[in-house]
């Protein structure tokens, strides 16, 4: 599930430059908090990453946005030109490019896009998060600033440029250039205190006596210790159903009721296939005129009469929503404020060109919309039967709903539960849906839930299933698939096709851009091969 918060900050002007080369147009500022908005310094030659100060960039273009790209596509009209394109950013340091990311057209403020007015681009703030200049700032370090930086100074030189998207991608020269010197310095960390932690009694599992590489272990807490990972809040390894590993962090401790956003998103997937055992939804197949009166909502047509219970669970159904895409009417932002998330989800309208279960599109309305199906059709309701077939046989005791403005399970997300009760699940689904000796899920659920059946969008790597992802780790030049829930802030639970293996990560970094590729490469790096070794 996704959430965006929203931060009121002071207006404050920053101090303009008259210069003369492009080169010069860009500028970097720090900042300091002051009693009644924000005070910013001259401009920096120089700046330590972790440092308490903010980092600031000053474009001060020649020309708007706009017209920068109608020299680009001059055949493309004016109120057009904005969703072709944008600013490009490239990241060197000492010389050598490390990192570029063109901005996607919904980036930059759309008044920002047609003045030349100069734009403050925030890169590192203690009280500011979501914006996209944040976001970009996360991307270069989760790629390329957290492994080069160190202690001994780079020259970092950041260089803008502008780019359309049209028959290919055409990029402008250079507008604006800026170099500081940048360091990253971390705080000293022990290593001798950085060992795997111990594992308390009553874990609910037995102590794994498996084999683990402490060494991989050290550099892990390490990096997690000195921020380098930042945000991780759990992790638990279970290795053939026994407790290989449990660790916490950053306040986070064994009895901690985490919110995961979208990784329990799948548990309404579960509770779907259980209610089909017990009788309740004869299929996955059943299509919402099943359930329904579809003409007492807005937008009635046949392709949502024909909407199935597994399109909403394969996020394939052809509504108008999509979480990814702001100007979406079905967006999950848009539903949040409403009275009501059924009523929100039924009254939309369908996609022309889009069938049902053909296409995969985010929609956490539709997952919400299975749960309104589960709780209207099982007797006493979706609460008290996953209480009673799911968390009570799992030995789940403890637990918090995320709920609806009727008070109701929220299908979407944000089901909270500790990191070991999290790995309880995987572990269900690592066993093909039996745990403890007793079959709480057919395993034909349990294939089809890991199953291909949507594919991804080209930018990221796998497949979907039944509100399952995919991809595939490489350790030692093996390659080893993995299913895995996955929530906003780098939640996951991992569990693997070929390794009797679940791992869950916890983690708090909501809305930022490094929280799943940090998560990812803990378990390639760090967590598989202390493992495998």
């Amino acid at each position: 599930m996704i959430r965006k918060f929203h931060t009121i900050v002071l207006l404050f002007t920053l101090p303009l430059f008259a210069l003369q080369s492009y080169a010069q147009k860009l500028a970097f500022f720090d900042v300091r908090p002051v009693r009644e908005g924000i005070q910013t310094s001259p401009a920096i030659s120089s700046y330590n990453v972790g440092s308490d100060k903010d980092l600031y960039l000053l474009l001060s273009p020649d020309a708007s946005l706009q017209t920068e790209l109608a020299k680009l596509s001059p055949s493309v009209k004016t109120e057009d030109l904005l969703a072709i394109g944008n600013y490009s950013f490239d990241f060197y340091l000492d010389g050598k490019k490390v990192y570029s990311e063109n901005l996607g057209p919904g980036a930059i403020l759309p008044q920002d896009k047609t003045t030349k007015r100069p734009l403050d681009i925030v890169l590192i703030s203690s009280n500011r998060s979501g914006l996209w200049s944040i976001n970009l700032w996360d991307r270069f370090m989760a790629k390329a600033g957290m492994s080069l930086l160190s202690r001994q100074p780079k020259q970092l030189e950041i260089r803008v440029s502008v780019y359309v998207e049209q028959n290919g991608i055409k990029y402008s020269e250079v507008q604006a250039q800026a170099q500081i010197n940048i360091t990253r310095i971390p705080k000293k960390i022990d290593p001798l205190t950085m060992g795997p932690q111990h594992i308390a009694a009553e874990s609910g599992f037995k102590l794994s006596k498996a084999k683990l590489n402490k060494e991989l272990i050290v550099a892990l807490n390490t990096k997690v210790a000195d921020q380098t990972y930042r945000m991780i809040n759990g992790i638990v390894v279970l290795k053939k159903g026994e407790l290989l590993l449990e660790q916490y962090y950053n306040g986070e401790k064994r009895e901690t009721l985490h919110d995961p956003r979208s990784v329990s998103k799948s548990m309404t997937g579960t509770l779907t296939g259980m209610a089909i055992r017990a009788g309740f939804i004869r299929s996955e197949n059943q299509v919402l005129k099943d359930f329904y009166k579809l003409q007492d909502y807005a937008n009635h047509s046949g392709k949502k009469d024909s909407v199935r219970i597994i399109d909403l669970l394969s996020m394939s159904a052809a509504f108008e929503g999509n979480d990814e895409l702001e100007s979406s009417a079905g967006n999950e932002e848009n539903m949040y404020p409403t009275a009501d998330y059924t009523k929100f989800t039924l009254d939309l309208s369908m996609v022309a060109d889009r069938e049902n279960g053909k296409s995969w599109s985010y929609f956490t309305a539709g997952t919400n919309l299975v749960m309104d199906i589960l709780d209207k059709n099982i007797p006493g309701g979706v609460e008290a039967f996953a209480n009673n077939k799911l968390f009570a046989p799992l030995g789940i005791a403890k637990f918090e709903w995320a709920r609806t403005p009727q008070g109701k399970p929220f299908g979407g997300g944000g089901l909270r539960l500790c990191a070991l009760d999290f790995a309880k699940y995987g572990q269900l689904y690592s066993n093909g849906g039996v745990y403890n000796g007793k079959r709480l899920l057919e395993k034909s659920w349990v294939e089809k839930s890991l199953s291909p059946l949507q594919v991804l969008p080209a930018d990221r790597t796998g497949f979907y299933g039944l509100l399952f992802w995919n991809k595939a780790f490489v350790v030692a030049g093996k390659s080893y698939q993995a299913y895995y829930s996955s929530g906003n802030g780098g939640n996951k639970i991992y569990l693997f096709k070929e390794l009797p293996i679940v791992i869950v990560i916890t983690a708090s970094a909501y809305g930022k851009a490094f929280a799943h590729a940090q998560a990812d490469e803990i378990v390639e790096k760090y967590l598989l091969p202390a493992i495998l070794d």
